[in-house]
């Protein structure tokens, strides 16, 4: 854990006339408070702006806000294939508490097109299919790495997936390629600004192409793999080590009408499945990473209306008590509150984009 370090002459004026804190609630207190904020105090004194700029404090405040159940940190990022100069920012703890008042995003307007390929650690990976750059970007410090020419062309890429390999400490890009027979995988590091051939994707029938980070993995919902050729099961790929595994389905899950996209909520893979004989979605979650007897079924979603079951239900972020936010196919959002059964429809001023993520605000620099 980072240390608040005080040396005599190093302080302004305003630290020393502050109230006498112990220097530990002061950095818990610090801990707690929102990115702007901090960067705001930065300004404050020396040892202040030495203790934000630390990775470790990153670390730390990244940690103790993903583990907010007020979801203060949390935001929802949108942007539109019509549109890739524009992507909007909405607060999720807003979209749950006032969902019957209209809720204005931040617009932030690009100077380049840009489409989002994933997120991690309160970074944003981000494409210029125009000039064909690849950047690492984080909204909340407003930093971002430099333009990484890509030198692979993204147009035939079928699955995807950005994430932060802790054993080397490096985040890295992964793609596949549809080529004439087979499927070609590569990883972008970007610590070397390289690409690097592995082995190739086991698998021809992810159902989604972004691949979720969660536990230095990227997952998939794939149809068959090496091991498990004729049912749908999660697919991940080790950034770490660079292979690959399974993990099943909860069981029966293969049998039923229709499965979600992968999400992470809670630090957990989670998706929902549809029983149209039932009528009901219900939403499973895998308590421990990679073990198949972890899978809980959260709670029963039951249908909302005619030609429901054409529609995807995505979930993207569950509060402590119980209520839901959700993602339909086309685009919109939904609260379901478990507890009372209750729907609620938060308003918002632009149209919800297709590429929509789910991020925590962070201190975590792009400037690799």
């Amino acid at each position: 854990m980072s240390k608040l370090h005080s040396p005599a002459g190093d302080e302004s004026p305003a630290c020393q006339r502050s109230p006498v804190l112990p220097q530990d609630l002061i950095f818990e207190i610090l801990l707690r408070l929102p990115v702007r904020s901090l960067l705001q105090f930065m300004c404050v004194c020396k040892s202040w702006k030495t203790l934000i700029s630390d990775s470790q404090f990153a670390k730390d405040h990244l940690r103790t806000s993903t583990a907010d159940s007020n979801m203060t940190h949390q935001r929802l990022v949108s942007s539109v294939p019509y549109d890739r100069f524009k992507i909007e920012f909405f607060s999720v703890q807003s979209l749950f508490q006032n969902p019957s008042i209209p809720i204005k995003g931040l617009t932030c307007w690009m100077s380049h097109c840009f489409e989002i390929l994933g997120s991690c650690n309160g970074l944003l990976c981000m494409h210029d299919p125009n000039e064909d750059n690849i950047i690492l970007w984080n909204p909340s410090t407003r930093l971002r790495s430099k333009r990484m020419p890509n030198r692979v062309s993204l147009d035939d890429v079928t699955c995807h997936g950005f994430g932060y390999d802790h054993v080397n400490d490096k985040y890295k890009l992964f793609i596949v390629v549809d080529g004439e027979r087979i499927y070609v995988t590569k990883i972008f590091n970007f610590s070397s600004n390289s690409w690097t051939v592995i082995q190739n994707f086991p698998c021809r029938n992810a159902y989604s192409r972004l691949g979720k980070f969660v536990s230095g993995t990227l997952n998939w919902i794939t149809w068959g793999g090496v091991l498990n050729k004729d049912q749908w099961m999660v697919l991940f790929f080790d950034l770490g080590k660079e292979s690959y595994g399974e993990v099943l389905l909860p069981d029966g899950g293969h049998d039923k009408d229709f499965i979600s996209t992968l999400n992470v909520i809670r630090d957990c893979l989670c998706f929902c499945l549809l029983d149209s004989k039932k009528a009901h979605w219900a939403l499973w979650l895998m308590k421990e990473y990679g073990v198949h007897e972890s899978w809980t079924k959260l709670m029963i979603i039951p249908d909302i209306g005619s030609g429901w079951y054409y529609f995807s239900l995505d979930p993207l972020c569950i509060s402590e008590n119980g209520v839901v936010l959700l993602r339909t196919t086309p685009p919109k959002l939904v609260l379901y509150n478990s507890n009372d059964g209750r729907f609620d429809y938060p308003r918002i001023w632009d149209k919800l984009g297709l590429d929509v993520h789910v991020y925590h605000e962070s201190l975590f620099s792009p400037q690799i």
